[in-house]
């Protein structure tokens, strides 16, 4: 590496010096630049995929509430489970509805 001198001999060499470790200095920080906006993205993208791994989860649940409402055989299984039984004769009412 040359020295740096004094003097108005040596201006092209302190110049060419002094763009070469700027240019050196300005590819380094765009090279922290795109290393943070790197890091930055992968937080992003972490947090993405857990809400993503969440919401299907919550689909999965909902796909399965939705089958059990389709389904009215499961909907009376569910029911006797729970110890609810067919309503006796005395315990139905008929509406009749006339029409104007």
């Amino acid at each position: 590496m040359r020295k740096i001198t004094k003097g108005r001999e040596n201006i092209k060499t302190n110049s060419k010096t002094f763009f070469a470790i700027f240019f050196v200095l300005i590819a380094a920080l765009f090279i922290v630049h795109l290393r943070v906006l790197i890091n930055n993205l992968q937080y992003e993208i972490s947090g993405k995929n857990k809400t993503e791994k969440e919401l299907l989860k919550e689909r999965e649940i909902l796909k399965e509430k939705l089958e059990f409402l389709k389904s009215p055989s499961r909907i009376e299984k569910e029911a006797i489970r729970n110890g609810m039984t067919f309503p006796k004769e005395w315990q139905i009412k008929t509406i009749i509805v006339k029409k104007k």
